[in-house]
């Protein structure tokens, strides 16, 4: 499933003609307010951090002021080292013990990106097609039973996602950063 294919099955839950391309789409309002639905869900689904947008003990180094410029496509980032505390602010890394950006070393993280909904897994487009799809039809011709996305087909698709993301993590369950997210309620 491509952006584009689930912007036009966003449409068609209401009724409304497909659209051509990403660019068409921006500029008809309703394919606009599904577009924006979705790229919202997809940010909120990813940060959560998976398996396939997360990256472990991830060494970054610093600029030649000290600073540690993070990808633009970094939605979180954690020090593997529990004596730093470190956090994102401006596109860096901040040092809230030292209240600087001049880390001046390298720092070993675990880091977290958004990707474009078209590079997820197929498991990950399709629960959030379904959850945006379910929030525009909400928006659009409001709550009732006329839906033809349920909470439950949202369920189904989010209980698939989750499953793969336990078949793709290797580790011991009771080590798994996955599980700990789940147990730490971080998931949905």
């Amino acid at each position: 499933m491509t952006e584009l294919e689930a912007i036009n099955d966003m449409l068609s839950l209401i009724s409304e003609s497909p659209v051509a391309s990403l660019d068409e789409a921006s500029r008809v309002a309703d394919a606009q307010i599904a577009m924006q639905i979705l790229r919202r869900e997809n940010r909120t689904v990813q940060t959560h951090g998976w398996d396939w947008n997360t990256e472990e003990n991830l060494t970054l180094s610093p600029d030649l002021d000290g600073n540690i410029i993070l990808p633009k496509n970094t939605i979180k980032v954690d020090a593997t080292d529990p004596q730093l505390d470190y956090v994102i602010r401006g596109g860096k890394l901040w040092d809230r013990i030292n209240k600087t950006f001049n880390i001046g070393k390298k720092v070993t993280v675990t880091i977290t990106f958004v990707h474009p909904f078209d590079e997820l897994p197929e498991t990950a487009r399709r629960y959030i097609s379904m959850a945006a799809g379910r929030k525009f039809e909400n928006r659009t011709i409001g709550d009732g039973n006329s839906h033809q996305i349920n909470e439950l087909d949202v369920l189904k698709a989010w209980s698939i996602l989750l499953q793969e993301e336990c078949d793709n993590t290797e580790s011991n369950v009771l080590q798994s950063n996955t599980v700990r997210r789940i147990a730490h309620g971080r998931f949905r």
